[in-house]
């Protein structure tokens, strides 16, 4: 069930055997450097044949994250197809912050002047949404990293919103003066509006709890937790950002 895809293709003067470019047809491959992984996702979204009829799923993981476990490997379409006629959602066991919300972990690693822009943005185009910006920002775990995989009519719903709102905000932001790891803001805001949007989903009634399952996840490079920690104290007790990803 997967396919192999080169994020970023339209940066790269050849892509790696194996792997689809993600810069043919309708696509937005040259905003990798801010997009991120969502370059990806676009494209499947745009050109894979039939993606956003109700049957169809899309989902998206990275090369170094995966759904599965550690000692199983990644999960295969056999572990997940008795699901696909119950539920229209598959996220990653959530990630826990303990002592910060997600937006408090977000304005702590790496500013709140994009985070604040976000909210004026959805105060604009769908207020509606703010009162789920709030709860689930407020809360101190959410599925995180832009995995996922959706229902077709799901995903097409999802992805319309999402990236509308990504376009607003970078034609608000200035990102002239920010260094390449800063520039992806993007990519790390989108991973909250998915939290922001299944929330309001789920309080419109359009998407019930029991629609949703709930995978496990590993990380195929392993994380270097003390380093990791210590950015995170850093952050929180010395107003020092992350300087990049763990």
């Amino acid at each position: 069930m997967y396919l192999p895809v080169f994020a970023g293709s339209a940066l790269h003067e050849t892509v790696p055997d194996g792997f689809t470019a993600d810069n043919e047809g309708e696509n937005i491959s040259f905003l990798n450097p801010m997009y991120s992984e969502l370059t990806a996702l676009y494209w499947g979204w745009k050109n894979l044949p039939d993606i956003t009829k109700e049957d169809s799923f899309i989902g998206l993981v990275h090369y170094r994250r995966l759904f599965g476990t550690k000692r199983k490997g990644a999960i295969s379409y056999e572990d997940i197809a008795k699901y696909l006629k119950k539920k229209k959602i598959f996220v990653p066991t959530a990630r826990e912050y303990f002592v910060d919300t997600l937006k408090a972990h977000y304005c702590q690693t790496h500013g709140s002047a994009t985070l604040d822009e976000c909210e004026k943005v959805l105060a604009e185009l769908c207020p509606e949404y703010l009162k789920s910006f709030d709860r689930a920002l407020g809360k101190s775990s959410g599925y995180m990293f832009n995995m996922m995989i959706l229902r077709g009519d799901v995903a097409d719903q999802y992805l319309t919103w999402l990236f509308r709102i990504l376009y607003e905000l970078t034609l608000r932001v200035d990102s002239s003066g920010m260094d390449d790891f800063d520039k992806r803001y993007p990519g790390r805001i989108s991973e909250l509006l998915f939290n922001v949007w299944l929330d309001h989903m789920i309080e419109q009634g359009e998407i019930r709890h029991s629609d949703i399952k709930v995978l496990p996840w590993y990380t195929t490079t392993g994380e270097n937790t003390i380093e990791k920690a210590e950015a995170l104290l850093k952050a929180k007790f010395k107003g020092e950002k992350y300087h990049k990803s763990f």
